[in-house]
């Protein structure tokens, strides 16, 4: 007969909550560069709800960054992101790298970075609410 115990044994719902809070905990801190902002900004475009109607942005990172752009296209509700320009695009966006990532950690709302005039708008008003609500 076997009467070992496993002295850290949960019962699994404890698993499963323990589980939630730390995936909470480790919630990920975009940093200032373009790596970590061109993956936040893809993650934030998978899980967002998008209307169905066509958008495209550039996005220009400036700052302590050379200028580079990254686009986020929304087609059929679908969000595409990629680390290039984005000709023709419906308006665009430049942002302080800095403050473009404190508005992804959350620490800054879009609208008032906006208002601040880190970020910049230039274009179709209307597409970009748009995507500024889906997104942020």
């Amino acid at each position: 007969m076997n009467t070992d115990v496993k002295a850290n044994a949960l019962p699994k719902s404890a698993v499963k909550k323990t589980d939630k809070k730390a995936a909470k905990k480790e919630k990920t801190v975009v940093e200032p560069t373009f790596e970590s902002i061109y993956n936040a900004m893809c993650k934030k475009a998978y899980h967002a709800k998008f209307p169905s109607v066509f958008i495209a942005t550039q996005i220009t990172l400036k700052g302590s960054l050379e200028c580079r752009p990254l686009y986020v296209k929304v087609e059929d509700k679908v969000a595409e992101v990629a680390p290039y320009e984005y000709n023709n695009a419906s308006f665009y966006i430049d942002a302080d790298t800095d403050v473009f990532a404190q508005v992804l950690n959350g620490k800054k709302s879009f609208y008032e970075a906006l208002a601040e005039g880190f970020i910049e708008l230039n274009g179709d008003p209307k597409k970009a609410v748009l995507l500024i609500k889906a997104l942020f």
